[in-house]
């Protein structure tokens, strides 16, 4: 028996304005680990038309922030997203270390 369940939000705004799409597959297994599958998307901002894909993360049943007897969907996606901005963060403060190195080793 399957109980699996896709859940898809948009739009799930960021605290600068950003808007995201949000899915959130949940998959039940009668052997083996629950989890669900989170995957993130923006709208492209090139010639074609279409959502970018930029995450997919998942999280185990009582090892995070899902718990398959007790799932809180909003708060999965709080988390989410706030992984993915802390993510972008470190990424752009890498960015700009790198561009203000001196090159010297």
């Amino acid at each position: 028996m399957s109980n699996n369940r896709k859940l898809t939000k948009f739009p799930v705004i960021a605290e600068d304005g950003t808007e995201y799409r949000v899915t959130i597959d949940e998959r039940i297994r009668e052997y083996g680990e629950d989890y669900v599958a989170c995957r993130l998307y923006s709208q492209s901002k090139r010639w074609w038309r279409g959502d970018r894909f930029l995450l997919l993360k998942c999280y185990i049943n009582g090892r995070s922030v899902y718990d398959s007897s007790r799932p809180d969907y909003v708060g999965i996606a709080k988390k989410f997203l706030s992984d993915w901005e802390a993510q972008a963060q470190r990424k752009s403060a890498a960015i700009d270390a790198f561009q203000a190195w001196d090159g010297r080793l």
